[in-house]
C-alpha cells in the first residue's frame, strides 16, 4: 500500500496507471450529501496487473492531504474503471469507464457491494448520522478494508469482461449525459419545497437529482433525498416548488406524443402518419373517418391495452398490430434459441440467464423500455451539445418528456431548435408546455411553428 504524499509518489502513480488498467474508488467526505455539494476524502486506486494499491488523500485526517486538482493530471492510455463514475465526473473529466456499468453490461446488475461495509462503518453511521463529513475521520485502515472488499467484487466481474465498441459508446452516452443533467440542479422556491416534501438537501435554492441507470431494463429511475423525481405528483401542488433560475425565465417541457407507439413502428419498420396515432388507430377500431371525444379516449385505451397486455386475435387484421405481434413472436423465438436478444440502437444484450420468469410480452416490454432509453440518451447527447451555445439548461428527464429551465435571452429560436432536435424534425411529435413553475404549465404547441 502506497499513500501518495509528494510529487515523487504522484509521478510513480502516474507511471503505473498509464501502463496498466486500474480500478478507482472515490470516497466522499459526507456519506449523505449529493456529490455536487460534496468533497473527496480520498481515492483508493488499484493497479490490476501489478496488484498494487494506492491511496490518494485529499481531506482525510489520517493522511497528509494533497490538492484534489492533482488527480486531473493522472491520465492513462490504459483503461481506468471508476466506482460511480457519474459522480466522479465533477472531479475528473478524462476518459474512464464506470465499474458498475461493466458489471451490469454482463449480468444486468450492479457490482454486489451491499455487504462490503465493515462493522466500524455501520457503527460509525449510526453514531454520527447527523454529523457532516464523517468519512474524513473514520480510521483510514477501516476504509482500506472496505475498499479491498469492493475490489474483490470488481475483479470477479473484470476477469470475465471483454471491452467492446458498444460498451464504450454506452458508457459515454449513459454516464456522461446524465451526469451533466444532474450537475445543473433544479431551482426551487425553498418555502414551498420544504412544506411539500418535508425534507431539505437544498443548496443555493437548488436541489439535485441522481439517476440510477442500472435497472433491469436500463430505464433509469431518479431519486435523491427521499424524493422520486421521475414521478413527481401532478395533483398535490408539490410541483409548484420547481421554478426558473433566470429573471423573467420559465420552465419549458417537451412531452412526446404516443412515444412508445412510434418506437414500436421503428422496431417493426412500419410507417405511421405524422397525425395523432390515436386518431389513426381509432378510425380503424371504429371504422369511421371522424371520432368523437369519447371514441378518441377509447382509442387510446385500446391501443395501450393491446401493446402492454397482449394483442387480441381480432386486432391482428390491423396491419400495425399484426406486424407487432409477428415481431413479438420472433423476438421470443430468438431469445429462447440464442439465449439473448440485442437492443437495436446500442446493441446491449438482454440475456436469458439474467432475466428469469420471462414471457413473450414481458420481453417485448423490456425491449421497448430499453429502446426508449437508448433513443433518448442519443437525443439528450445532441441536446446537450446544442445547449453549449445557450444559457438555458436541461434540468429533468422523465422517460417521455424533458424539462428545460429557459432563459428568455435565448429567444424563440431556442424553443424551435429544441423542438426539432427532440422530435427529429417531426418524426416523434412533441407537445410543448411552459409555465412559471412546474405545476402551472400551459400548452403552447400551436404557437411554436
Amino acid at each position: 500500500m502506497v499513500i501518495i504524499e509528494n510529487s515523487s509518489d504522484l509521478k510513480y502513480l502516474q507511471q503505473i496507471i498509464d501502463e496498466h488498467d486500474s480500478f478507482w474508488i472515490p470516497v466522499y467526505s459526507d456519506a449523505y450529501k449529493h456529490y455536487t455539494q460534496n468533497q473527496i476524502s480520498f481515492i483508493y486506486i488499484y493497479s490490476i496487473k501489478r496488484d498494487e494499491e494506492f491511496i490518494f488523500p485529499a481531506r482525510h485526517y489520517d493522511c497528509l492531504s494533497l490538492d484534489i486538482e492533482h488527480v486531473q493530471h493522472l491520465t492513462s492510455q490504459a483503461d481506468i474503471y471508476i466506482l460511480a463514475k457519474k459522480r466522479f465526473k465533477k472531479f475528473y473529466p478524462h476518459r474512464c469507464y464506470d465499474a458498475d456499468l461493466m458489471a451490469w453490461w454482463q449480468t444486468g446488475a450492479m457490482l454486489p457491494l451491499n455487504e462490503t461495509n465493515t462493522a466500524a462503518h455501520d457503527i460509525w453511521n449510526r453514531w454520527w448520522h447527523n454529523e457532516t463529513d464523517i468519512n474524513d475521520w473514520l480510521p483510514i485502515t477501516k476504509h482500506i478494508e472496505r475498499c479491498q472488499s469492493m475490489r474483490k467484487e470488481f475483479m470477479n466481474a473484470y476477469s470475465q469482461f471483454k471491452m467492446s465498441d458498444e460498451f464504450r459508446r454506452y458508457n459515454e452516452l449513459a454516464i456522461d449525459t446524465f451526469a451533466k443533467i444532474e450537475q445543473v440542479g433544479l431551482q426551487i422556491d425553498t418555502d414551498i419545497f420544504k412544506e411539500k416534501f418535508q425534507t431539505n438537501g437544498i443548496h443555493d435554492n437548488k436541489v439535485y437529482t441522481e439517476y440510477n441507470l442500472y435497472t433491469t431494463t436500463g430505464r433509469p429511475s431518479n431519486k435523491f433525498g427521499g424524493i422520486n423525481y421521475a414521478a413527481l405528483n401532478k395533483e398535490d401542488g408539490s410541483r409548484e416548488a420547481f421554478q426558473s433560475r433566470f429573471e423573467d425565465g420559465f420552465l419549458l417541457e417537451y412531452d412526446y406524443d404516443a412515444f412508445h407507439v412510434r418506437l414500436i413502428a421503428d422496431l417493426i419498420k412500419y410507417q405511421l402518419p405524422y397525425e395523432s396515432v390515436h386518431t389513426y388507430f381509432g378510425r380503424q377500431y371504429f371504422n369511421k373517418p371522424e371520432l368523437s371525444d369519447d371514441e378518441y379516449e377509447q382509442s387510446k385505451q385500446i391501443t395501450f391495452r393491446l401493446l402492454y397486455g397482449g394483442i387480441d386475435k381480432d386486432f391482428e387484421q390491423i396491419p400495425f398490430f399484426g406486424e407487432t405481434k409477428k415481431y413479438i413472436q420472433a423476438l421470443w423465438k430468438s431469445f429462447n434459441r440464442d439465449g439473448y436478444v440485442t437492443t437495436p440502437l446500442l446493441h446491449r444484450r438482454l440475456s436469458k440467464t439474467h432475466l428469469p420468469d420471462m414471457n413473450a410480452n414481458k420481453l417485448f416490454n423490456y425491449m421497448l423500455q430499453a429502446t426508449e432509453t437508448e433513443h433518448n440518451m442519443i437525443i439528450i447527447a445532441n441536446t446537450l451539445e446544442a445547449l453549449k451555445q445557450c444559457s438555458s439548461q436541461l434540468v429533468l428527464y422523465t422517460y417521455d418528456s424533458m424539462l428545460f429551465d429557459y432563459d428568455m435571452n435565448d429567444g424563440k429560436r431556442f424553443i424551435i431548435r429544441m423542438k426539432n432536435i427532440l422530435s427529429e424534425h417531426g418524426k416523434y411529435p412533441v407537445k410543448i408546455k411552459a409555465g412559471t413553475n412546474y405545476h402551472n404549465m400551459k400548452d403552447m404547441s400551436s404557437r411554436v411553428v
